[in-house]
């Protein structure tokens, strides 16, 4: 029996990506319905929560999985919330899942602009 202490990073870090996926779907939500009309709006509201997640502490593997998980769920539950087709919901989650994985990327990449950004304007300091 493993009686070491759990790591308090690694407990973090969990409690971020939980953050981060429950955010992912309040926002797509939010995003499919209240704020559909938003268009636009909604794209940099989820920039912004996309930097904001990627500027909390933690290691380049760390964010990589937070962002993921957090432009993933995004995607995903803006898919299935927004979704009004008459076809069975699960008919559409194959596609639901690439536009999820595709968002996925995309926050991953807004994170890794954010990171090279903090990093050329802490050298320059």
């Amino acid at each position: 029996m493993d009686t070491a202490p759990s790591d308090p990073t690694s407990a973090r870090q969990l409690s971020l990506l939980v953050l981060a996926a429950l955010a992912g779907v309040a926002l797509g939500w939010a995003g499919a319905r209240p704020l559909a009309g938003l268009a636009v709006g909604n794209v940099l509201i989820w920039a912004v929560a996309t930097v904001a997640l990627g500027m909390i502490d933690g290691s380049a593997s760390a964010k990589v999985v937070r962002l993921g998980t957090y432009g993933f769920s995004l995607g995903f539950a803006f898919m299935c919330f927004g979704y009004t087709g008459e076809a069975a919901l699960a008919t559409r989650l194959v596609p639901f899942v690439l536009i999820g994985l595709f968002c996925a990327v995309c926050a991953i990449g807004l994170g890794a602009l954010v990171h090279v950004f903090r990093s050329w304007a802490h050298a320059r300091s």
